[in-house]
């Protein structure tokens, strides 16, 4: 874990959202600082939800062809897929289409929207009668307990340099995205602070996202309040989830090493491929 107050920088966590048409949760971690005279630099690691085609669905990124040029402009070489096979069957991912990149399939099935959740299908039962900050910090906790493996896989991919730029993804961009990017942004030396409140800018980006699943929950007679933290981005989660790592595995560097067998010198290449000297921004 980090320590110390969060450099302000040039207003980097501001700024990073890429304005790509059809998308509102695309960003480039450009400018955050990483370990002491080191941050990430330009066109390295990008974050975002997923990319369909236009008529697929309203709650994704939605592609269209006559912004190619804006897609192609990342320059993307690898996009990393985080969605559950079933949830790439039904919502076909066109990121490759759109950029050219090769796309790297490592399923997570556990995800915080859609009604493949059991989350979900518990509250529409009345089986849970609220999903609080307590039970997202729990599905954190356990995601990670349960997919390190598949974690440390996306790490190796991000700590190679001829993988990159690079953009992670899973369905909005959220939970399985947002533990990934923070798991990066710790290994990578940002400050904890920072860590959370990248996480919690989703919730900025993607405000309200209740509102879009609203009348699946009235239909089953379900106040959309008990599943609204559902689809939000709680910072108190997001601590809880970092502090399960320091408490259960000594931090996210052994979490990924003695858990996932990542291979401890790729944790120096990750920093590697990632970061530039702080005086080059």
């Amino acid at each position: 874990m980090t320590e110390g107050p969060v450099p302000r920088l040039s207003g980097a966590l501001a700024q990073s959202r890429v304005p790509l048409p059809g998308t509102t949760n695309v960003r480039d971690l450009a400018g955050y600082p990483g370990c002491p005279g080191w941050m990430i630099g330009p066109h390295r690691l990008f974050r975002g939800e997923v990319l369909a085609d236009a008529d697929a669905s309203e709650f994704q990124g939605l592609w269209d062809e006559q912004h190619r040029r804006e897609f192609q402009g990342l320059g993307l070489r690898t996009v990393i897929d985080l969605r559950a096979e079933h949830e790439a069957r039904r919502t076909p991912s066109v990121w490759r289409r759109a950029t050219g990149a090769d796309v790297v399939a490592l399923p997570i099935a556990e995800g915080g929207e859609g009604t493949d959740t059991n989350y979900i299908r518990k509250l529409l039962s009345g089986e849970m009668p609220r999903f609080d900050e307590d039970h997202m910090t729990q599905f954190y906790c356990d995601t990670l307990d349960r997919r390190a493996s598949t974690f440390a896989s996306a790490i190796a991919v991000l700590a190679d340099p001829q993988r990159l730029p690079a953009l992670a993804h899973c369905s909005a961009g959220k939970d399985r995205t947002g533990l990934l990017v923070a798991l990066v942004l710790e290994l990578v030396g940002t400050p904890r602070a920072l860590v959370v409140e990248d996480y919690t800018l989703t919730g900025v980006l993607r405000p309200n996202r209740i509102a879009a699943y609203t009348v699946l929950f009235t239909d089953a007679g379900v106040d959309p309040d008990a599943a609204r933290v559902l689809f939000e981005t709680p910072a108190a989660s997001m601590v809880g989830a970092l502090a399960h790592l320091d408490d259960t595995y000594g931090g996210v560097a052994d979490y990924l090493v003695s858990a996932g067998s990542l291979p401890t010198q790729t944790v120096d290449a990750l920093r590697n491929a990632l970061l530039i000297p702080s005086d080059l921004k």
